[in-house]
């Protein structure tokens, strides 16, 4: 069967797929109860719960002990005639019951103590409070209120009794105010008023613009995750997968009308929660709040700026489609599709969960974020600021395109490997697996291997971050600290899978010959290229600037590099972090990406991997950008040898310009700039520095790709010495 471009498919055939899809899902009962019935019926059965707990809570009588009442000041008073607290002292909403316990030995507050906490323990009061004798004297001492903290109705008490205490404890204030004289209005020199100005509208707005899109984003990923399963790894099961791809539709066409099932479900689950879940939270909280919520914040909600959702909900149901049809095609079952999609779910958490953290709003910074950024777009376009919105909408709407085309272009490719659609079933063993990989090991790594690789060194580098509870104050500690992570962590796991895994280690870590002339080309690019990286660190940093406290902590680390010999500081801070990184990187799991002609996975995974191996959120932005070149001129010459020369240039520049700035020398303010203190380029040597750097990638570009080639042709030796092979002829 003939394959195309996801993007190249026939509308009426898309349309047949669809339709078949749509029928398909209709007529399953799990469906449309999941999607139609489960939001209609669910929200209105916890509303009704949640009346009857919150009338149980306010109706909840507290049980509370006193000890040592007898010691209580008769004016003001905290008690009544009747034993009970005074009417004006507690809340007619929170009603308690006082028993008194006069005979207790209060004197001894140890012993009263013990058996107070022991009648909290047994449910005998919520709480108890204990009164000292001298409590009325000149200096009192201070009460001691007993409760249980792993218990509700214990908590609840002692909130309602610390009420009731202060308001005595005011009262008590005022009248010795009064009885020495002092005016009561001391206490409170002047009054603040505070005047909300935003319209009407707005302050509707400002609950539900932040609560709606959060609940629209996960129901969204909840509807399509299911219908993605059944759809591709349910048909599996059914036996009906292979019907559909020998049908004359192309896979493109297959995908697309899959994908626009699995959008539909989307939709429909989002909006039909949320509708839902509004109208009976509406009602519920009119019930439980009568004053309303969130300060009165949560008024009605107009319904024309909620359509602005949907701005939202069309793209974002489609990259969530996408993201859950590529992962489904991977499962051989349902059960094992729904394994697979959890982790995807925990992943995309976190960027939907991120806009609702305070302070968290549209900016330059925030709307390059992948469903962050839409999702704050649509809450600035339900509180109407449209100006706002539409000047971060170009930035916005291409990251989002970007990620739609990239899932969409994975789903695709799942769905044109017959390895990935019509994998076998049988049971998976660990001992098989193990001497699978021992036996049938390749000159180099797989996919698999690869991202093995990259998980071992991602997560202990995290441990590792997580070790270090400060920064070493003497250079022989900080190169402990860098040295131990880049030795142990990113290069062992390196060499140690490169060497149970695959046959040769050249091969494995693409330590090959390059080209003669991409030698010195890189060394040129390598220096040519800082200017234009610095520029990118400043530009990142005023995009998403440094914390003080990050700034704080970084300045004993840079006073400690100054004040090093630089050769000691470029061995430990440049020359290892690039060999190492290289080797990882940009050699055993690069190669290992380049199966199956992956140029672009290889180029733009290891990119994202070397990007998040740096604990700087800043740095790593960097250091991705910088990755995507690393991998692209690794791919071009086939060799880690350039890549590692432009990051050993890199990193040395940038741990030695400013020593270069001080450097007494008529060349040297020509290119940096240090009269502010801190060195960067001139903007004339940016632009030299630029075109020096753009004629080397051009030299690069006109390469054909090596990596690909010299993978070929080592694979084609590897299979003619087919036989066992000694140890000294791996390397």
């Amino acid at each position: 069967m003939s394959t195309s471009s996801p993007w190249r498919a026939r509308p009426s055939i898309v349309w047949l797929v669809y339709l078949r899809e749509m029928r398909d899902q209709l007529r399953d009962r799990r469906t449309i109860f999941t999607i139609l019935i489960l939001p209609l019926v669910l929200y209105p059965l916890l509303g009704s719960l949640l009346l009857q707990v919150a009338q149980f809570s306010q109706g909840h009588r507290s049980s509370v002990g006193i000890i040592g009442a007898e010691n209580l000041p008769d004016s003001p008073s905290l008690l009544n005639d009747q034993g009970q607290f005074q009417d004006e002292l507690i809340d007619s909403k929170s009603p308690m019951q006082v028993v008194l316990h006069p005979t207790m030995p209060t004197i001894d507050i140890e012993k009263s103590s013990v058996e107070a906490s022991r009648w909290v323990q047994e449910g005998m009061f919520d709480c108890v409070l204990i009164v000292p004798k001298g409590f009325v004297a000149e200096k009192p001492d201070s009460m001691q209120l007993l409760y249980n903290f792993t218990s509700d109705p214990s908590r609840a008490a002692n909130d309602r009794l610390l009420q009731v205490l202060v308001r005595w404890r005011d009262a008590w204030v005022q009248q010795n105010l009064a009885i020495a004289g002092v005016d009561q209005q001391i206490l409170k020199p002047f009054q603040v008023t505070s005047v909300d100005i935003a319209p009407s509208g707005n302050r509707d707005n400002a609950f539900w613009s932040k609560m709606l899109p959060f609940v629209m984003l996960v129901w969204a990923m909840t509807g399509a995750f299911y219908p993605a399963i059944d759809l591709v790894a349910g048909e599996k099961e059914r036996g009906t997968l292979e019907t559909l791809l020998c049908s004359p539709a192309l896979r493109s066409e297959i995908v697309m009308g899959k994908l626009a099932a699995v959008t539909t479900f989307s939709m429909a689950t989002a909006i039909l929660n949320v509708v839902s879940m509004l109208f009976t939270g509406m009602f519920v909280a009119k019930q439980v709040f009568p004053g309303g919520l969130a300060g009165g914040a949560m008024g009605t909600p107009p319904l024309a700026p909620m359509l602005w959702l949907l701005v939202a909900l069309l793209p974002l149901s489609m990259l969530f489609s996408s993201l859950a049809l590529a992962v489904a095609a991977l499962a051989r079952s349902s059960k094992e599709g729904q394994y697979y999609l959890m982790p995807l779910m925990m992943m995309a958490l976190p960027l939907v969960m991120l806009p609702m953290l305070p302070g968290i709003g549209l900016n330059a910074g925030t709307s390059m974020i992948p469903v962050t950024g839409m999702f704050l777009m649509a809450r600035s376009l339900m509180d109407g600021q449209y100006a706002f919105a539409l000047a971060h909408l170009p930035i916005v709407a291409s990251i989002t395109m970007i990620c739609l085309w990239l899932a969409t272009r994975w789903a695709g490719r799942q769905f044109e490997d017959e390895s990935v659609l019509f994998r076998s079933g049988e049971q998976w063993s660990v001992s098989a697996w193990m001497k699978h990989l021992w036996r049938d090991r390749q000159g180099d790594p797989t996919v698999g291997t690869a991202f093995g690789c990259a998980a071992a060194i991602l997560i202990g580098l995290f441990f590792a971050k997580l070790a270090v509870t400060s920064v070493p104050a003497d250079f022989p500690g900080i190169a402990k600290l860098i040295l131990v992570p880049q030795i142990g962590i990113v290069l062992a796991p390196t060499l140690l899978m490169a060497c149970m895994l695959t046959r040769s280690l050249s091969q494995s870590l693409q330590v090959r010959r390059p080209p003669l002339l991409s030698i010195p080309v890189a060394i040129l690019l390598g220096i040519s290229l800082h200017p234009a990286y610095m520029a990118l660190g400043q530009l990142i940093q005023y995009v998403y600037p440094l914390s003080d406290q990050a700034v704080a902590a970084l300045s004993p680390f840079e006073a400690t590099i100054n004040n090093t010999p630089i050769w000691h500081v470029i061995l430990v801070l440049a020359l290892v972090p690039a060999i190492c990184e290289e080797l990882a990187f940009r050699g055993f799991i690069f190669a290992g990406l380049l199966h199956n002609n992956g140029r672009l996975r290889a180029v733009v995974v290891t990119a994202v991997l070397f990007g998040l191996s740096h604990g700087i959120l800043q740095q790593s932005l960097a250091a991705m950008v910088m990755g995507l070149l690393l991998g692209w001129v690794t791919l071009r010459t086939g060799s880690i040898f350039p890549s590692l020369i432009i990051h050993l240039l890199n990193n040395s520049l940038g741990v030695s310009l400013g020593r270069i700035a001080q450097y007494d020398g008529e060349w040297v303010q020509y290119v940096i700039d240090n009269s502010d203190g801190s060195p960067h380029y001139r903007v004339a040597w940016i632009l030299m520095a630029a075109c020096v750097s753009v004629t080397c990638l051009i030299y690069f570009s006109v390469l054909q790709p090596q990596a690909l080639s010299q993978r070929k042709a080592s694979r084609r030796e590897t299979t003619k010495n087919a036989a066992p092979l000694s140890m000294s002829t791996h390397i």
